[in-house]
C-alpha cells in the first residue's frame, strides 16, 4: 500500500467535514477572480444579498462592502478590524435613506434549540447560535493556489460565504522525523508569503497523527497552540467536531478576540473546556428564560491556571449581545482588589465590550437606582464589599416597595452575576445583601477551590449548585489540565526542617477557623485568634531564622533556577517581607528581588522604610504605582527574578515564568491551593513542574490542611518531590523498553539499530521524542539528586540515541541554542561526556547539494549508515518539496518505495544504498538536463510525465515546446479562474494527450490517466 499525507490525513479530514455539513468544491471549480484575490467574490455577494434581505442591499452597498474589505491592510490593526466585521457586520451608509446600517457577512441565526447535550459532551452549543445553514454557504476545498509575495498551495481551506476562515495543513504521520509542528511552521511561512489571504483567515490547524489549532496572527512568530478534546475520540476527529459549521461560527463570533499579551498584540481563542463551560452558562440562562428549566445558578470548578477569567468573559460577551436578554446588566463580583485589577486588565487587553468599575458604595447605588431603579445596563466589576448592609439596606427596602408596581433591578430577569472565587465573602451579610437586591439575577460562581463546610454555613455547593444531583455545572480539574498541557504538576520539598514551625504551633493554626467567623463577630474573635497565632508570627519573624532561610533560598535559586525561571518568597507578614529583603541583599544582587505588599497609614517604621525606598526607586511615584511597576517588570523583564510577598499575588496572579515558591507562611484549605497554583503555568515547554520549597512544615500536614476536600478532589494536586525521582525512573525504564534487548553501547551500528526501531513504528517514534523531552526536563529539575547518578549511564545512552536520531533522521542538531540555554545540566553532564560529545562532533551534517555523495563517502564509513543517511535525506527533501519541483515530483514514487524497503524487518541495506545513490545521481542529471534544455518547471513537468509513461523519445522535446507555446496564449494572469480560458487549456491538453494513442497503442482509459497527470502539472506549474 502506498502511503501519502493525502491518503492518511487530508482525505480523512475532508470526509469528516463533509459528513458535518461542509460542501466539497474542488480548487478549479471555486468562483475565483484571481490567485491574488482570496475572496470568492460571487459567493460573497450572493451571501450578503441573502442574509441582509431586510436591509434592501443594492449594487452600491455591495460595492461599498467589498471596498471596505479590500481597503483593510494586513497587520495587527487590519486583523482587528476584519474580526469585528465578522462579528458585527460592516457599517455602510445607505445613500437613499442617508443612514448607516450594519451589513452582515454571516448569518448567526436564531431558531429553536435542539435538546441539550449530556455533560460528557465538551462542546455544548448555546441555543442562539444554531444556524439556518441555508443562509450560509460552507465550502471545503483542497490544494488551492494563492499568490502574494510568493505562490503557495494550501492543503485544505474552509470558506464561509466566500470568505476563507480556516487553513488546515496536513503532514504524513508515517514519515519518520515529522510532526504536526512542521504543518504549523508551514502555515506561519504562508502567512508571510500571502498576507492578503491571512488577513481573512482566522484559525490555523496543523494535523498529523494529532491536530493542533491556533489563532492566525501573522505578525507573531509564535502563537499558542491547543488541542481540542471531545469525549474519548481521537485528536483528528475532535478537531473535525470543533469545525462543524455552527460551532465554527460560534467561535468566530464569541470565542475569538484580538488581545494584547505581555505588551504584544495577538489573538486569543477558546480552549475546549472554556467553550464548554461558557456555553453551559449561556444555555442555563436561555433555558430558564424560555421556561424550559427552573435552575438559575451554577458552579463551575476549573483548576487554577485553566483560564477561568476568560471563561467568564466569553460567557458575558455572548450573553451581553444575545437578543433574548434585551440589553442586560452583567456584574463581575470579586473579593480582592488584585482580582478586580486582574479582571479589568484582562477585559482591557481584549478588543471586547469594556466594563465599568464600580469604585464606591455611592457609585454602586447609582448603578442600581439608575433609570427609575431599573438599574444601569452594561458590564460592571465590583468588590462584594460595596454591598454593605448598613449602607444598602435602605435601598433594598426602597426597591422592594417600588417593585410591587414597577420593574426594577430586583425584578428584572436579564441580570447576571459572575462570582470569581470570593470564598470568605459569599456566606455572610455582604452576600445576603447582594442577593437581596439582585433577587432575580442568575448567579454563576467560577472557582478552582470550592469550600464545603456546612456546619460553619460555608458551602459553595449549596450556594451555587444543586446538590446532590448537580454539584457542578462544569468541572475541569488538575488531571485534565496536566494532560492537556494547560498546567504542570506541582511538587513540594521540605528544606531546613530544623527551622520548621513546631508541630503544636501548626496544630493550633490548623484548628483556627477565622474565615468561618460571622462578619458581625469578626473583630471580637480576631483578637482572640491573634493571641493564639502570635507565637507562630513571632517565630516566623525572627531575623536570625530569616537570615538562615534567605541564605538557603539564595543558594537554591542560583543553583537551580537562575537564568531559566523566576521565584516567589511567601513570608509570614509584611515585617518578615522586609527582613527577607535585607537578608537576601547579602547573597544576591539587589536587582534580583523586590517586595510586593500593601501599606497602611499606621505602619511601623520597618515597613514604611521600605515604602519610602520603593517610591524612591521608581521615580518618586506613589507606592501603588511602584507596586504595579514591580509586578509588570517581574512578568515581562529579566529583573526582578524573585518577588517577596505575604498576601498579595497569592490569588489570580498569572506569571508562566514563575516556577518556585519558597513557602515560609502557614496556609491551608483554599488559600493553600490558590497559592501553590501560582507555579503551575507552563513556560516554553521547559517547565516540568511547579516547585514548592516548604520552610514551615505545613506540607507535611498536607492532608489535614486540605481535609475539607474529598480524596478525589485533591488527588494529584500536590506531589512529594520524591515523585520526580519516580517519574525519572519510570521514564528511563519506558524509554529503555522501546529498544528491547538492544546492547547498551555507543557503536554506530547499535545506534543505527535504535533508529531503525523508531522509524519503522510511528507510535514508538512519537513516544520516544515526547518521553525523552520530558525526561530531560525532569533531569534538570532533580538537581544533584542521587537517582541521577544511579541511572546516569542509561540516561547518557538514551541521549546518544536521541542525538543520532536528530542528526540522521531529522537532520538537525540535538544541542541547539534552545537546549544550550535551558538544559545546561544535560549539556554539561551528558552532551559533554566523551561518548555523546564524540557523536555530536563526528556525525556529519551533510548538505543536500551537488557534492552530497562525495561528502557522504568521506564522512560515513559503514554501508548501513550511508543507506540510512541517503534515505532520510531524500525523504526530508524530495518528499517535502515534491509539489514545488517537477524533478522531485518525478522521483517521489521511487523515494516512497525506498521508505517501504526501510520498513521491512530484514532490511536490504545494499539495495537501499544503491537505489538511493541512483536517485541522487538521476536528480543531478535531471537538473543538468533541464538547464541544457532551457525548460522552466512547467515544460519540464510535462516532459517528465511523458517520459514516465512512454520512455524517452526525442520528438517529445519539441512537442512540449510546441504545447507550451500554444498554451501560453491562454495563460494570462488569473487564467485558471476564467472558465473560458481554463476550458480552452483543458481542450488543448486533452488533444495533446490523444496524439499518443496510435503511436503507443494506448487505451482511452490510459489517455485519460495521462491527461489528468498533464493537467495537474499545468495547474501546478503554469501559474
Amino acid at each position: 500500500m502506498k502511503f501519502s499525507e493525502k491518503l492518511l490525513v487530508e482525505d480523512y479530514i475532508i470526509k469528516q467535514l463533509q459528513d458535518k455539513g461542509w460542501q466539497f468544491v474542488s480548487a478549479d471549480e471555486l468562483e475565483r477572480v484571481s490567485y491574488e484575490e482570496p475572496l470568492l467574490i460571487s459567493s460573497l455577494i450572493r451571501a450578503i444579498q441573502r442574509i441582509n434581505k431586510d436591509l434592501d442591499v443594492g449594487d452600491d452597498e455591495i460595492s461599498k462592502v467589498l471596498n471596505e474589505l479590500n481597503l483593510v491592510v494586513s497587520g495587527q490593526e487590519g486583523a482587528k478590524k476584519i474580526l469585528n466585521f465578522y462579528k458585527f457586520g460592516i457599517p455602510i451608509k445607505f445613500e437613499k435613506e442617508r443612514v448607516v446600517k450594519y451589513v452582515q457577512l454571516f448569518d448567526y441565526g436564531e431558531i429553536a434549540t435542539p435538546s441539550a447535550r449530556n455533560d460528557r459532551a465538551p462542546t455544548v452549543i448555546a441555543r442562539n447560535v444554531v444556524l439556518k445553514q441555508s443562509q450560509n454557504e460552507f465550502i471545503v476545498t483542497r490544494q488551492v493556489y494563492y499568490k502574494g509575495k510568493d505562490t503557495i498551495r494550501t492543503d485544505i481551506m474552509l470558506y464561509v460565504n466566500g470568505i476563507p476562515l480556516v487553513n488546515i495543513e496536513c503532514k504524513d504521520p508515517t514519515k519518520p522525523g515529522g510532526s504536526w509542528y512542521d504543518a504549523y511552521l508551514q502555515i506561519k511561512d504562508y502567512e508571510k508569503a500571502v498576507p492578503e489571504l491571512y488577513k481573512y483567515v482566522q484559525i490555523g490547524v496543523a494535523a498529523e497523527s494529532k491536530a493542533k489549532y491556533f489563532p492566525i496572527a501573522p505578525w507573531q512568530d509564535r502563537v499558542n497552540t491547543h488541542e481540542w478534546r471531545e469525549g474519548s475520540i481521537d485528536s483528528i476527529d475532535a478537531q473535525s467536531e470543533m469545525l462543524t459549521p455552527e460551532r465554527l461560527l460560534d467561535i468566530i463570533k464569541d470565542f475569538l478576540f484580538s488581545r494584547i499579551e505581555m505588551g504584544n498584540a495577538t489573538k486569543v481563542i477558546t480552549r475546549y473546556m472554556q467553550y464548554r463551560a461558557a456555553n453551559k452558562i449561556v444555555n442555563r440562562v436561555f433555558n430558564n428564560l424560555a421556561g424550559e428549566e427552573e435552575k438559575n445558578k451554577g458552579l463551575v470548578w476549573h483548576w487554577q491556571g485553566s483560564g477561568k477569567t476568560l471563561t467568564m468573559i466569553f460567557a458575558a460577551q455572548k450573553l451581553y449581545y444575545a437578543s433574548e436578554l434585551q440589553n442586560p446588566s452583567i456584574f463581575f463580583i470579586v473579593d480582592r482588589i488584585e482580582l478586580e485589577d486582574q479582571l479589568y486588565t484582562e477585559f482591557y487587553s481584549m478588543d471586547i465590550m469594556k466594563p465599568e468599575i464600580i469604585g464606591s458604595v455611592s457609585e454602586l447605588k447609582e448603578v442600581l437606582s439608575y433609570d427609575n431603579y431599573r438599574g444601569k445596563r452594561g458590564i460592571f466589576i465590583t468588590l462584594i464589599h460595596k454591598f454593605r448592609y448598613e449602607e444598602l439596606n435602605s435601598l433594598q427596602k426602597e426597591l422592594e416597595k417600588i417593585s410591587q408596581g414597577s420593574e426594577t433591578i430586583m425584578t428584572r430577569k436579564n441580570v447576571i452575576a459572575f462570582i470569581d472565587e470570593g470564598h470568605r465573602t459569599q456566606y455572610g451579610t455582604l452576600a445576603a445583601q447582594m442577593k437581596g437586591i439582585l433577587k432575580n439575577a442568575y448567579f454563576f460562581a467560577l472557582t478552582g477551590t470550592p469550600i464545603s463546610k456546612p456546619k460553619h454555613g460555608r458551602d459553595t455547593y449549596l450556594q451555587f449548585a444543586y446538590p446532590p444531583d448537580e454539584l457542578y455545572l462544569d468541572k475541569y480539574f488538575i488531571t485534565d489540565s496536566i494532560i492537556d498541557g494547560f498546567t504542570v504538576k506541582i511538587v513540594y520539598q521540605p528544606r531546613l526542617e530544623d527551622l520548621h514551625v513546631k508541630k503544636n504551633m501548626l496544630q493550633t493554626f490548623l484548628d483556627v477557623e477565622l474565615d468561618e467567623i460571622p462578619e458581625y463577630a469578626r473583630n471580637e474573635v480576631e483578637a482572640k485568634t491573634k493571641a493564639k497565632l502570635n507565637p507562630i508570627n513571632v517565630f516566623l519573624e525572627n531575623e536570625e531564622r530569616i537570615a538562615q532561610v534567605a541564605q538557603d533560598i539564595a543558594q537554591h535559586f542560583k543553583d537551580n533556577i537562575d537564568g531559566k525561571f523566576k521565584a516567589m518568597i511567601v513570608a509570614a507578614s509584611r515585617k518578615a517581607c522586609v527582613y527577607y529583603k535585607d537578608a537576601l541583599a547579602k547573597h544576591l544582587p539587589r536587582e534580583y528581588f523586590d517586595v510586593v505588599m500593601t501599606s497602611e497609614r499606621d505602619d511601623s517604621e520597618i515597613i514604611y522604610g521600605y515604602v519610602r525606598e520603593a517610591r524612591a526607586r521608581y521615580d518618586g511615584k506613589d507606592y501603588k504605582s511602584a507596586i504595579k511597576k514591580i509586578i509588570e517588570k517581574f512578568k515581562e523583564n529579566d529583573h526582578p527574578k524573585i518577588l517577596i510577598v505575604t498576601d498579595m499575588l497569592l490569588t489570580g496572579f498569572d506569571a508562566p515564568r514563575l516556577q518556585v515558591m519558597y513557602l515560609d507562611k502557614p496556609l491551608k484549605e483554599h488559600r493553600l491551593l490558590q497559592a501553590i497554583a501560582r507555579t503551575n503555568r507552563p513556560y516554553k515547554d521547559i517547565k516540568e513542574a511547579g516547585v514548592i520549597i516548604d520552610y514551615v512544615g505545613i506540607l507535611k500536614e498536607f492532608k489535614r490542611a486540605l481535609e475539607m476536600y474529598s480524596k478525589e478532589d485533591v488527588e494529584n494536586v500536590l506531589n512529594d518531590y520524591n515523585s520526580l525521582k519516580q517519574d525519572f525512573v519510570d521514564l528511563i525504564k519506558e524509554l529503555k523498553a522501546i529498544f528491547n534487548d538492544l546492547t547498551q553501547n555507543y557503536e554506530r551500528e547499535t545506534l543505527l539499530k535504535a533508529v531503525e526501531i523508531l522509524t519503522t513504528d510511528v507510535q514508538k517514534e512519537e513516544q520516544f521524542v515526547e518521553k525523552y523531552h520530558n525526561l530531560r526536563k525532569v533531569f534538570e529539575l532533580l538537581g544533584p539528586d542521587e537517582v541521577k547518578l544511579e541511572y546516569f549511564e542509561v540516561y547518557k545512552w538514551i541521549s546518544a540515541i536521541y542525538t543520532y536520531y536528530m542528526k540522521v533522521v531529522v537532520r538537525g542538531t540535538s544541542v541547539d541554542a534552545y537546549v544550550q540555554k535551558y538544559f545546561e545540566k544535560t549539556v554539561k553532564f551528558v552532551y559533554k561526556t566523551t561518548e555523546v560529545d564524540k557523536l555530536e562532533k563526528e556525525l556529519p551534517a551533510i548538505e543536500f547539494d551537488v557534492d552530497y555523495l562525495q561528502k557522504l563517502e568521506e564522512k560515513v564509513k559503514s554501508r548501513e549508515e550511508k543507506a540510512a543517511n541517503i534515505l532520510f535525506t531524500l525523504q526530508r527533501f524530495v518528499l517535502v518539496e515534491k509539489y514545488k519541483n517537477p524533478i522531485y515530483e518525478s522521483l517521489a514514487d521511487r523515494v516512497e518505495k525506498l521508505m517501504e524497503l526501510w520498513r521491512e524487518k530484514t532490511k536490504d541495506y545494499e539495495r537501499i544504498y544503491s537505489e538511493g545513490v541512483k536517485i541522487i545521481n538521476d536528480k543531478k542529471l535531471l537538473m543538468e538536463r533541464q538547464k541544457n534544455l532551457g525548460f522552466g518547471k512547467f515544460e519540464y513537468a510535462i516532459l517528465l510525465n511523458l517520459e514516465e509513461q512512454f520512455g524517452k523519445d526525442e520528438p517529445f522535446i519539441e512537442q512540449v515546446r510546441s504545447l507550451y507555446s500554444e498554451l501560453k496564449k491562454d495563460m494570462f494572469p488569473g487564467w485558471f479562474i476564467q472558465t473560458t480560458a481554463r476550458k480552452a487549456i483543458e481542450r488543448k491538453v486533452r488533444r495533446f494527450a490523444r496524439k499518443f494513442k496510435n503511436k503507443y497503442k494506448i487505451t482511452l482509459k490510459e489517455i485519460d490517466a495521462l491527461y489528468k497527470r498533464l493537467i495537474e502539472s499545468v495547474n501546478n506549474y503554469g501559474t
